[in-house]
C-alpha cells in the first residue's frame, strides 16, 4: 500500500471532523433548535438546552465554536448580539456523504 492510498481523502477528514463534532448530544440539540430557529443568539440557545445538567454560557460558547469550526454553524454581529444560523450548504454536503456510506 502506498503512502497515498494509507492517507484518508480530504473530504474523509471533514467528515470525520463533522462526525466527532456531532459525538455530542448537546450539540446536536443545538443544531437542531438553529435549524429550527434560523438567527437566534446564544442566550435563546442556552434557555433550549435540556434540564439534565448545568450549561454555562461558556460551556454553550466552547459548542458553538466547534459547530462553526467545522463549518455547521455561522455567526454574524446584529449589534452587541451573535445571531447563529446553519450553513445549509454544508447540511447538504454532510447528508450527501453519510448517504454515500450507505
Amino acid at each position: 500500500m502506498t503512502k497515498a492510498e494509507a492517507e484518508p481523502a480530504r473530504g474523509d477528514l471533514t467528515l470525520a471532523q463533522i462526525c466527532k463534532a456531532l459525538g455530542n448530544p448537546v450539540r446536536i440539540t443545538i443544531l437542531r433548535y438553529v435549524l429550527d430557529h434560523p438567527d437566534c443568539i446564544g442566550n435563546e440557545i442556552l434557555l433550549h438546552l435540556p434540564d439534565d445538567g448545568p450549561h454555562a454560557q461558556s460551556t454553550l460558547s466552547q459548542h458553538l465554536r466547534q459547530l462553526r469550526e467545522v463549518g455547521l454553524l455561522e455567526a454574524y454581529s446584529d449589534g452587541a448580539a451573535v445571531c447563529y444560523r446553519v450553513n445549509s450548504e454544508r447540511i447538504a454536503w454532510l447528508c450527501h456523504e453519510l448517504d454515500a456510506l450507505c
